[in-house]
């Protein structure tokens, strides 16, 4: 828990605490701005598709961190309450091979299901003034984006027939 709010802290950079991305050092903003890079199994429609959504997640996701850090469970609340009902892409339905939704990995809709249950969890505590759970929550939330970006870079192969 220690260690995840020192990181926190960094990644927020603590010497600018409430200072705007403008303010922000030119090193700092360009860090922030990096990118995941691009799967090779995933055609540039897909790709355009879902940087769109990742850019957004990643806007809320950082306004989410300094909101716990600074106790503002109002954005909080409004932040994961988003987060928990942005509408989701569908998983694919049979005979829609060519759709693209199907050039997704199957882990991809599992953890965008986790992604709105932790962020609901994360809405939950926030109401209740539980700080504690509040950053253990913002833990498990940014453990389902670590491993959705692992997910999109490296999907997990198909299984071998026995």
């Amino acid at each position: 828990m220690r260690r995840l709010l020192v990181v926190l802290i960094v990644v927020m950079g603590c010497t600018s605490w409430g200072a705007d991305a403008k303010s922000a050092p030119k090193a700092k903003v360009a860090a922030a701005k990096k990118s995941l890079g691009a799967p090779t199994y995933l055609g540039p429609i897909a790709r355009q598709l879902l940087k769109q959504r990742m850019a957004r997640h990643g806007r809320d996701m950082m306004a989410l961190v300094q909101s716990v850090l600074f106790l503002d469970r109002d954005t909080v609340q409004r932040l994961a309450g988003e987060i928990a009902t942005e509408p989701r892409l569908t998983r694919p339905i049979a005979g829609g091979e060519d759709d693209l939704n199907a050039s997704l990995p199957d882990r991809f809709f599992v953890l965008q299901d986790e992604l709105r249950s932790r962020a609901q969890a994360l809405l939950e505590v926030s109401k209740k003034g539980d700080d504690a759970a509040m950053a253990s929550r913002l833990g498990e939330l940014t453990q389902t984006c670590v491993a959705c970006h692992s997910a999109y870079l490296e999907p997990a192969p198909p299984p071998s027939a026995p």
